[in-house]
């Protein structure tokens, strides 16, 4: 029995090994964290900020309408609307404000005539926004304090004008800036079109001779992105 004791010792650890061993083998695998999904390509700055001055320039539009409905009819009173309407017109014209700053960013980086152009474009309708935003905002004092239904009904159709000539402004800012984001997206390999950017090249003040040989360069590395970028750098240092 004594010399069976050591064999059953060693028995008894090898059967448990075995069994660790194969709980081991047996036991599922840890669940593994799915792969992140790759996220989608941020919206260039510019065109984000196109897209929230067209979305306040339709809001003021809507509202300058709904003012001019309501100084029409002799049934209510009109200075809410011309409030309302003189607030929608500030929105318009702070989002123009901000699509014309970056206008003038994107213009900045890509530095070519046209994305300068635009800039400054983006700069006049702002400009224009914050006028017409501002008479909006002196109508509809005015409609508030007057103490004439007349009056008042007047003063909320001019706030509504103003409304709507702040809104069309804030529109030409946003057109504008997504113009300049996308000559500035242009000239980024992410962002490359070579029949695009042939034709930015065509519009500038450069001899034909230039354009030719910038064309042939960008057409060149079209295909490797490293020299493509610094053919595009090229670009704009030329038509500077």
């Amino acid at each position: 029995m004594r010399r069976l004791l050591p064999l059953i010792v060693i028995l008894a650890v090898a059967l448990a090994g075995f069994l660790w061993w194969q709980g081991r083998a047996t036991a599922p695998l840890a669940e593994q964290e799915p792969a992140p999904s790759p996220t989608e390509p941020a919206e260039p700055a510019p065109q984000a900020a196109a897209d929230i001055a067209q979305q306040a320039a339709q809001q003021a539009e809507a509202t300058a309408d709904q003012a001019q409905t309501e100084a029409e009819s002799t049934a209510t009173d009109s200075a809410a609307a011309a409030e309302a309407a003189a607030d929608a017109a500030a929105d318009a014209a702070a989002t123009a404000t901000d699509a014309a700053a970056e206008a003038d960013r994107a213009a900045s980086d890509a530095q070519i005539g046209a994305a300068t152009e635009a800039a400054t474009e983006a700069e006049t309708a702002a400009e224009t926004a914050i006028e017409a935003a501002d008479r909006a905002a002196n109508a509809a004092a005015q409609a508030e304090s007057s103490t004439s239904p007349g009056t008042e009904a007047a003063a909320t159709e001019q706030a509504a004008d103003a409304a709507r000539e702040a809104a069309s402004a804030t529109q030409d800012a946003a057109d504008a800036a997504a113009t300049a984001g996308r000559i500035e997206a242009l000239l980024t390999p992410e962002g490359f079109d070579k029949a695009q950017v042939d034709a930015l090249i065509d519009q500038s003040a450069l001899s034909d001779v230039q354009k030719a040989t910038l064309k042939r360069l960008v057409e060149s590395t079209e295909s490797n992105p490293d020299l493509l970028r610094s053919a595009l750098e090229q670009v704009k240092a030329v038509m500077q």
